[in-house]
């Protein structure tokens, strides 16, 4: 890979395979990644890196035969995860990097976060420390069949558009240079290169102007709550179904996380919403349907009204009209409705689970780890040996103490003193019951009675024979 001390700005196109769809839960299998300069030109070699399982966690029998990566070349060609880990948060923080994939935020850079989590390095500075930034190639696609769909093939079911990446690919005739293989991570970034490079050939102001406002601060400057505002508002959120498409009006800032807008969906009837307040009791759940939360850390799409040209909105079905008088109606009554929105926000109290060994994974947006906490993730980094003593490190935050057991007894099993194996064991029996197992077998066995290649039924044979010879049972 190129790397440069004072280094320009680049893009890491990036890509997981992954043993399950929940970033909360599940480990990934595969990494991959290519550098391009900002003209979408190949600067550096690309990069595969493996990761291996520890034997506190199992895969998705079904995502196995998506990717069909089996655990013989896991185990073979795989790092220990914290490796793993090193080497990505490495790569990533090569700075004036824009870092981006295809669905990357709401699916890969939610594994990316998890796995810093579990490694002690900082969840969030590898996307804005040194000049860093991410983006999102699946929204900008969506944007530009919503707005500027031209000199682009775009698949459809029943006339619903699909934004699936090989779909549109091939619809596009674009050859992968890698390999005919989809779910496979770096012939995936390839593809995603490729439909970047045929956006901004095809709709190149488009283009510019959503590279300009993935910058969280340029889109924050758009919301003016001194003021009654109306937006078009691209997001999956709406569905495909939709054309993923609605308007929204800006309400408040959430009062606990400034990063999210509060606002009030315009596809809902705003009668409707009058006649909910009227009640003397205002169930939660009914307001909630009316309310849109909107996420600038994941960069939205928010776009005056009048973007759309005449052919769009035929195009898009786009009750243009219905939604400027909703939005007349909102306007006539809209400190009483923010009024009661935010009264909701403010009383609202979220359930705190108290932290241990089975849930502490999960755990990462529980808070933010102090500074102090932070620099000690350091010290467990700089350690030569991989000798960790437990009583060295002790942190103001118990996510981390728990953590630090569960990063030793994956990463470095044979330094664990007899306590602590013990401890491990018990926590193993624990996740891993006889019902559990039970469970997974029967999936698995139930995948293998179905039409599946070749290639499958050997990844789902191997996994039996995986849990037959690391687990008792």
């Amino acid at each position: 890979m190129l790397i440069k001390k004072k280094s320009e700005f680049n893009f890491l196109f990036y890509d997981y395979e992954t043993f399950g769809l929940n970033p909360i839960k599940d480990r990934i299998a595969q990494f991959a990644c290519i550098r391009t300069n900002i003209n979408l030109k190949i600067i550096g070699k690309p990069i595969i890196l493996y990761c291996k399982l520890s034997n506190d966690y199992l895969p998705d029998p079904k995502s196995m035969i998506i990717h069909n990566i089996s655990l013989d070349l896991i185990n073979l060609k795989g790092q220990t995860e914290c490796k793993f880990a090193s080497n990505i948060n490495k790569i990533f923080s090569l700075p004036n990097t824009c870092i981006l994939g295809y669905n990357n935020i709401n699916f890969d850079d939610e594994f990316s976060r998890f796995l810093f989590y579990r490694n002690f390095y900082d969840p969030y500075s590898w996307f804005w420390k040194n000049n860093n930034s991410r983006w999102d190639i699946l929204s900008l696609v969506r944007a530009c069949y919503v707005l500027r769909p031209d000199g682009i093939n775009w698949p459809k079911k029943n006339n619903i558009p699909i934004f699936n990446l090989e779909k549109i690919a091939s619809l596009n005739n674009i050859k992968n240079l890698y390999s005919k293989n989809a779910h496979d991570a770096l012939s995936d970034v390839y593809t995603t290169i490729s439909i970047t490079k045929l956006i901004k050939k095809k709709q190149p102001l488009l283009y510019k102007y959503f590279l300009k406002y993935r910058n969280k601060k340029k889109l924050i400057k758009k919301i003016d709550l001194s003021k009654i505002q109306i937006f078009i508002h691209i997001s999956s959120i709406y569905k495909n179904k939709n054309n993923n498409i609605s308007c929204i009006t800006p309400l408040f800032w959430h009062p606990k996380n400034k990063n999210i807008l509060i606002s009030f969906n315009l596809v809902n009837n705003v009668y409707d919403f009058l006649q909910i307040i009227k009640n003397t009791q205002i169930y939660k759940k009914n307001i909630f349907s009316y309310i849109q939360l909107i996420n600038f850390n994941k960069f939205p799409l928010l776009l005056p009204v009048n973007i759309l040209k005449k052919q769009d909105l035929k195009r898009l079905k786009f009750k243009i009209i219905f939604y400027i008088k909703n939005f007349f109606i909102l306007k006539k009554n809209f400190f009483k409705i923010k009024k009661i929105i935010k009264y909701i926000f403010l009383n609202f109290k979220q359930k705190n689970e108290e932290t241990n060994i089975y849930n502490v994974d999960e755990q990462l947006y529980k808070n933010f780890f102090s500074n102090e906490d932070l620099f000690k993730f350091k010290k467990i980094h700089n350690k030569k040996k991989t000798i960790i003593n437990l009583n060295e490190f002790i942190f103001k935050d118990i996510r981390a103490n728990i953590l630090l057991f569960k990063y030793k007894a994956r990463n470095f099993p044979f330094t664990l003193s007899k306590i602590e194996k013990k401890t491990w064991d018990i926590y193993i029996k624990n996740i891993f019951n006889k019902k559990f197992f039970n469970n997974y077998n029967y999936e698995i066995k139930k995948l293998l009675q179905k039409e599946l290649y070749n290639k499958q039924i050997l990844v789902l044979k191997n996994l039996l024979k995986y849990i037959k010879n690391f687990f008792k049972f």
